[in-house]
Order: structure tokens, then C-alpha cells, then sequence
């Protein structure tokens, strides 16, 4: 059986992150992980492996990176665990995590660190503007409000059409 998550603990990627990133903000924080959510929902686990006989069980791609709640905050998507954990106790997130660099998780871990690379390079609100243009965000925020979910699935179909029209350039 396809596994679900490739990190069954969020808080290994966030403690990654808070050791990656040159100005680790829990804004950027937040869109780190919406954004290596996202993109990672929309490439590996996007990957219909029902008619790939040669892919054994082992050599699948967990469905999610992590399980993920996004909440559509002002400032763009939001796991309120994540942000009340890093709010009321910094020290559990900030152990250092080692990427594995054999096999699927090599490849994984080298998506990872792409992908923080970039977003290490946009200042805070750059990343802001740019979550506020996704559907998922905009179809559901409403101002003034908290705690209003996205749906994970509208977040997938935003970043596979997002993959597919980079990919036509």
C-alpha cells in the first residue's frame, strides 16, 4: 500500500526549515510549508502508479509530504498547529533534522532543498502576494476571519495547473 506521508512528524521539516532558511520567520515558515506541500502534491504524489506494474510497493511515493490542515489566514495559508506550537514553544522545533540521500527519499530530500533554496530568496511578503494569488486561498478567505480550512484538494489542482503551465514554457 502507497504510504500517505513522507514525514509522519511536520516538525521535522519544520525544525529543517528553521535550520535552512538565512531569516527563519514564522511567516516564511508558514509559506514554506504551504508552498512544499503544494508543489510536492502536484508532482510526487501526483503519480498514478494503478497501471505501473513495475513500481513494488517500497518504491512509491508517499501521497503528501505531511498531513496538512491549511487554514486561509490574512496573510495567505496557515497551520494553526505549526504557528500555536512555534508561538508557545520554540525549543521543540528547532533539533536538527539530516536528510536521507538514498533512493526516493534522496529524491524528495533533493525537491525539498530546491525548492527552499528559492523561497529562501523572496522576502516575507513576496511570498505573501504570491499565495494570495492561488484559488484555493482566494476562494475561501474571508476578512476578518481565522480559521477557515482550504481544501487540499483545490491546493493540488492549483499546483498541478500551476507544474503544467510552467512546463509548456
Amino acid at each position: 500500500m502507497r504510504p500517505k506521508y513522507f514525514f509522519n512528524d511536520k516538525y521535522e521539516l519544520v525544525s529543517y526549515l528553521m535550520n535552512q532558511f538565512r531569516n527563519a520567520t514564522p511567516l516564511k515558515i508558514q509559506k514554506a510549508m504551504y508552498f512544499l506541500w503544494a508543489f510536492y502534491a502536484a508532482t510526487y504524489g501526483n503519480i498514478d502508479y494503478s497501471n505501473e506494474s513495475e513500481f513494488d510497493e517500497i518504491d512509491q511515493y508517499p501521497k503528501e509530504l505531511f498531513e496538512a490542515h491549511f487554514e486561509a489566514w490574512r496573510y495567505g495559508p496557515v497551520l494553526d498547529d505549526v504557528y500555536s506550537k512555534y508561538k508557545d514553544d520554540d525549543e521543540c522545533i528547532h533539533q536538527k533534522v539530516e536528510p536521507q540521500h538514498e533512493g526516493m527519499k534522496g529524491d524528495v530530500w533533493s525537491f525539498i532543498n530546491d525548492l527552499v533554496k528559492q523561497i529562501d530568496k523572496v522576502n516575507d511578503f513576496g511570498l505573501v502576494s504570491r499565495s494570495h494569488q492561488d484559488r484555493a486561498w482566494r476562494n475561501v478567505y474571508k476578512e476578518g476571519y481565522l480559521h477557515t480550512p482550504m481544501d487540499n484538494e483545490a491546493i493540488k489542482e492549483d499546483y498541478i495547473n500551476y507544474v503544467n503551465e510552467q512546463s509548456k514554457l
